[in-house]
């Protein structure tokens, strides 16, 4: 019996309302190289780090920034930050 390995995507692949739970925070292959170890930082400083739920809430005009939710909190995020970001869908 072979088991399933869900995949894992980055918060711009979410639907509106679609909530997920956060597994890495960092460079991956299809994560825009503009992205440096201090915006990494930055955003685990906000609290994207693994094991938390968060929620795609909104996009902007033209899909940029998007508004997400972690807790009680609601951050806007630059699709470039957010591709840094992979979580898996609940």
């Amino acid at each position: 019996m072979t088991l399933l390995t869900p995949s894992l995507i980055s918060i711009n692949q979410l639907n509106l309302g679609e909530s997920a739970v956060i597994q890495t925070v960092g460079l991956g292959p299809e994560t825009d190289k503009r992205i440096q170890a201090a915006g990494i930082r930055r955003l685990e400083e906000l609290g994207f780090v693994p094991g938390e739920r968060l929620t795609l809430m909104r996009r902007g005009l033209g899909g940029d920034p998007l508004a997400i939710r972690i807790g009680t909190s609601l951050f806007a995020l630059r699709k470039v930050e957010a591709s840094a970001i992979r979580v898996q869908r609940d």
